[in-house]
């Protein structure tokens, strides 16, 4: 299976390297321009001048990054195969050593460029119709993934959610060596995806002083499972990197709220170490709120997230500024949740992100 063709109206080609000494199967194909996957010298192939080349030099192992080779490589493709040479319809070879992994992960990106109707899935299916072998490892199935939910960006290094998946992987390397990372992202002070609306949004304020530490755009919800319906342990962390979703049923029965990193732990974070307090802003308070363990930690119900930035519960004032029940008076004169959160009445939901304001 040295040569399949993708099935549907496009001259385009997947295979391997082995490939590339077939030149009367080349020929015959009409191949006019070569995407190579793979890291290789290819001065030793005969008339390879004849093609218009495009190397990717990649391994294929799950942390290499082709996200970030998606848009090249695609519209290289698009332009081969409307152009060609020589003014003959273009075709197109996209091979790396097997044509099992990374080159169907390059054609699978094309795809999706090139077809908004596809899904990741349904794209490697059309290939496997032709190549049965067709599998990218895990790594470059989730770039996909990701690349499809960005939605196929034709400047993929400006999208913020390239620019977080970039920083989890320099996060997750320094934690690999035992580093806090060179380079710490401030939540609020990056470009936001749009979210959308939830009917509870709440503000997490010092207990002690009153001061706003994180609102809902940047908390993080770990999900912990019921006891009765869990059947094996969650073992595994969760990255806290990553969007944040929305609350989950049993998270007021956690101690910790977690949340992404915010510009007011700036010094803190930036003495770097692994691991520490976390102590409120205002310079008059400094109390003790929380942690932050770039290396993880575990909640009361069980989930690891990883890396973390808590604030303790007991620590913190959790102010329900939409969509609860109220019920009850705070100890400030806000409106309580049953959980003794408490309930701003008359004000509107939160949009600014958390700043260095003092609450009246």
């Amino acid at each position: 299976m040295a040569l399949s063709r993708v099935p549907g109206g496009d001259n385009l080609y997947v295979g391997g390297i082995f490939t590339l000494r077939r030149r009367a199967a080349l020929e015959n194909t009409g191949i006019t321009h070569i995407v190579s996957v793979l890291r290789y010298d290819f001065k030793d192939f005969e008339d390879w001048q004849k093609y218009d080349h495009l190397n990717i030099e990649v391994d294929d192992v799950e942390d290499e990054n082709l996200l970030g080779e998606f848009e090249n490589s695609g519209k290289f493709i698009e332009e081969a195969l409307k152009s060609g040479r020589d003014g003959k319809v273009g075709g197109v070879l996209v091979h790396c050593a097997m044509g099992k992994s990374r080159s169907v992960t390059i054609t699978i990106a094309y795809l999706l460029r090139q077809h908004p109707h596809h899904t990741v899935a349904s794209a490697l299916e059309l290939i496997r119709e032709s190549r049965p072998m067709a599998e990218p490892n895990d790594g470059f199935m989730a770039q996909l993934e990701l690349y499809k939910e960005m939605g196929c960006p034709r400047n993929i290094d400006a999208h913020p959610k390239y620019q977080r998946w970039l920083y989890q992987r320099e996060v997750e390397l320094a934690r690999a060596v035992g580093m806090a990372p060179e380079r710490i992202r401030f939540e609020d002070e990056e470009v936001q995806d749009e979210r959308p609306n939830t009917d509870r949004e709440i503000e997490l304020r010092c207990r002690k002083c009153r001061r706003t530490l994180a609102t809902t755009p940047y908390l993080i919800t770990h999900l912990p499972i019921s006891p009765k319906t869990q059947t094996t342990p969650n073992t595994e962390p969760i990255s806290s990197l990553t969007e944040s979703l929305f609350p989950a049923p049993l998270h007021n029965a956690c101690t910790h709220h977690f949340l992404h990193p915010l510009s007011w732990m700036r010094p803190t974070l930036e003495q770097g170490l692994l691991d520490g307090r976390l102590e409120c802003p205002n310079t008059k308070c400094n109390a003790q709120i929380g942690r932050y363990a770039w290396q993880g930690m575990k909640c009361s119900c069980g989930i690891w997230v990883c890396p973390a930035f808590s604030l303790q519960k007991g620590r913190v004032d959790e102010i329900v500024k939409r969509g609860e029940n109220r019920q009850g008076q705070g100890k400030d004169g806000t409106k309580t949740s049953g959980d003794g959160s408490s309930n701003d009445e008359g004000r509107g939901s939160i949009r600014l992100p958390p700043g260095m304001k003092q609450n009246l």
